[in-house]
């Protein structure tokens, strides 16, 4: 294919070049520092990159004397590529919480092999199990807490909803009392030693005697922010009517 001649705007063209790069590496940085959160949601800032990347590709075309697409290729790709940021980047990623992390309110990890009082103990068989156990119940209620420091992705969508799942379920042949066997997940922000408690969190579940998923949300009105420091708290109630009952957490993750 022979060369296209120099025409009497190339110059002009490659300026507007000049500019049009500039545009898509402003956009790179953006994503690549993670900035674009302060200006653009996932959708529009998509938008604007393929409409960068085809202002580049187009401009490239109108300067270059030895620039070819082939089979249109170039433009093909800034119209119908990918995303160049996922559209949902909250609750991409799910992150289990340590249970051996699992704290009181005194900031003391329990380490015994079965709860007591209002507080779970780790129990390990290893090979074959390891919860968080509550004290049990004696035809009566029981309730235990447990708390962790999280830090929230630095992919987490600033004010998005962030969801908590808790993985429980209770053992025992007591007689349980359904209504009054939930559980229940608080949240805090915390900023320089001070708490602050994050309303409208999904109210109580009632859980079961088999292991199941628990799904709390923390709502979008909570206004949290990539790389914030919060404290969530799961606070487990078992009734028994008659006979013992105890409750165990066999998981706790973050999806952010």
């Amino acid at each position: 294919m022979s060369e296209r001649q120099q025409g009497p705007y190339d110059s002009i063209a490659r300026r507007w070049l000049a500019l049009a790069e500039r545009r898509q590496a402003h956009f790179i940085e953006l994503v690549d520092s993670g900035r674009w959160r302060h200006y653009f949601t996932p959708e529009v800032l998509n938008a604007e990159m393929r409409k960068a990347a085809l202002l580049r590709n187009q401009w490239t075309l109108a300067s270059s004397t030895d620039y070819y697409p082939i089979n249109g290729a170039d433009q093909n790709w800034a119209c119908n590529s990918p995303t160049f940021v996922p559209t949902t980047l909250s609750g991409t990623f799910n992150r289990p919480l340590n249970l051996s992390d699992a704290r009181l309110d005194t900031g003391i990890i329990s380490t015994s092999a079965t709860g007591s009082g209002t507080s779970y103990g780790i129990a390990r068989t290893a090979g074959t199990s390891y919860a968080l156990v509550g004290a049990a119940t004696s035809a009566s209620a029981v309730t235990t807490k447990a708390m962790w420091e999280v830090t929230i992705a630095p992919t987490y969508v600033a004010a998005s909803t962030l969801p908590v799942i808790v993985n429980a379920n209770y053992t025992g042949a007591g007689t349980v009392t359904a209504a009054s066997t939930t559980l229940t997940l608080t949240a805090y922000t915390e900023v320089g030693g001070v708490e602050t408690a994050i309303t409208g969190i999904t109210a109580a579940q009632q859980f079961t005697g088999t292991a199941a998923n628990y799904t709390f949300n923390i709502p979008s009105s909570a206004a949290l922010a990539p790389n914030q420091h919060i404290v969530v708290e799961v606070t487990m109630l078992v009734t028994t009517s008659a006979g013992a009952a105890t409750g165990q957490i066999n998981g706790v993750s973050v999806t952010d």
